[in-house]
């Protein structure tokens, strides 16, 4: 089966994506399993419930965290398997607040120079249910992605992979392929590092054009 366990609905502040494109899209493209990742926010999981049963997905409830230090931001996790809101911003913070709900955190696109390279790795306290993104679908430097698949070897981590889609149009670009049926099965897949990230990163373009999302349009 396959998941993307990186999207963005318009209750990020820069997607245009409504939750009803993004499940058609990905029922369209074969995933089978979606998590929603809005930044900071968890406020567009009611309306992923609310209309899930039309379509043939299951969900991942999640939120990207954006990491702070002394202001500066050193990077994003990705909280997957959550069940109430993340409210850290340190990393510290995050990580116990992701366990606590027996949740998994992934380190978003560790290499992205565009947007929010990783840099708190020395604030980690423990690698125990941390994953890393070796493949994102907003990362347009292979190199980059190759680097982040390079790190989660050399570490032994679990990895992830998503479209990180802010547009409908992006969806399952890049997806986490897995055996099993359902959600719970993935969580194990993930965890016993019997994942494979697949796909391709989306053109460019996508950035631009989810930017309208500042200007309130949506599709």
């Amino acid at each position: 089966m396959k998941a993307d366990l990186h999207t963005h609905s318009i209750y990020s502040h820069d997607s245009i994506a409504r939750p009803e494109s993004i499940l058609a899209a990905a029922a369209d493209r074969g995933i089978s399993v979606l998590a929603i990742t809005d930044h900071d926010t968890t406020a567009g999981w009611q309306a992923f419930t609310d209309i899930a049963h039309q379509f043939p997905v299951q969900l991942v409830y999640g939120q990207e965290i954006k990491i702070y230090y002394n202001k500066r931001c050193m990077g994003e996790i990705l909280g997957l398997f959550l069940e109430q809101p993340v409210k850290s911003h340190d990393v510290a913070g995050v990580l116990q607040e992701i366990r606590k709900q027996n949740g998994i955190a992934s380190i978003a696109h560790p290499f992205s120079e565009r947007r929010h390279e990783f840099l708190a790795y020395t604030e980690i306290d423990s690698w125990e249910n941390l994953a890393i993104e070796s493949r994102n679908g907003r990362t347009y430097k292979q190199r980059e992605n190759e680097m982040a698949a390079g790190l989660a070897e050399r570490l032994n981590t679990p990895i992830t992979a998503g479209s990180d889609a802010h547009t409908p149009f992006e969806v399952g670009n890049v997806y986490t392929e897995f055996m099993g049926k359902n959600t719970e099965d993935l969580k194990k897949a993930i965890l016993n590092r019997e994942t494979i990230a697949g796909g391709h990163p989306s053109s460019a373009l996508f950035s631009v054009i989810s930017g309208f999302g500042r200007l309130g349009i949506a599709v």
